[in-house]
């Protein structure tokens, strides 16, 4: 049997035959290329945001003033990259803590060095943080609405994260923004007994302006 390699056809096929055969490879070259091509596009053109969720929580401490905030509060975020293809590099990622509108405390979950979030995979931060008296402007809405949650047995805590990620391939950094809302019991119930069962709760990842972000 002869073969045919590139378009140097055998001897063995007519003039009809070996353009056929030149024609069917060049073919099969062009759908190979395209094909590279489609894949190139739709693993690195677009990125995917990633999906943060805040996997379990524990409020042992939580005391509001006008003017301060006394707390201890530890949260697993899970941080999934949801591109199939690229990784991510996160150069900064924090939560900002926030009670009744106000910020009273920050807490990072990356900073230097980068971290590196291969593609399809998640990643756990840990973040503890607790202080005795956080200096926050509540005023008397903030003690009134913490008297209302107290009542109530869960306080109402937004972990707002924010960060900055580059993507493979990509040469900008693109801003995160996404929200967390907790509902959160005190560890141990306001009477000292009790298990409290956190529900893990999925963050609302804010769209970015940034252009190829």
């Amino acid at each position: 049997m002869c073969e045919c390699h590139d378009c140097e056809c055998c001897g063995c096929l007519g003039h009809d035959g070996r353009r056929f055969v030149c024609g069917f490879c060049i073919g099969l070259a062009i759908l190979a290329a395209v094909a590279v091509i489609v894949v190139m596009v739709l693993g690195y053109g677009h990125a995917a945001q990633p999906r943060f969720e805040v996997e379990d929580a524990s409020l042992t401490r939580f005391s509001v003033t006008a003017s301060s905030v006394s707390y201890n509060l530890t949260l697993t975020l899970a941080v999934r990259n949801r591109n199939w293809a690229m990784g991510a590099t996160f150069r900064s990622l924090e939560a900002e803590y926030l009670f009744d509108g106000q910020r009273f405390d920050r807490v990072a979950a990356v900073a230097a060095p980068d971290y590196v979030l291969p593609a399809r995979k998640t990643a756990q931060f840990r973040l503890t943080s607790g202080a005795d008296a956080v200096g926050v402007m509540l005023g008397s809405a903030g003690v009134r609405a913490y008297r209302q949650q107290s009542q109530k047995g869960a306080f109402d805590i937004e972990a707002a994260l924010s960060g900055e990620v580059k993507y493979q391939l990509h040469s900008s950094w693109c801003r995160l923004d996404a929200k967390c809302p907790l509902k959160l019991q005190l560890a141990g119930g306001q009477d000292g007994g009790g298990a409290v069962v956190f529900q893990k709760t999925a963050c609302e990842v804010l769209r970015s302006s940034q252009r190829g972000c």
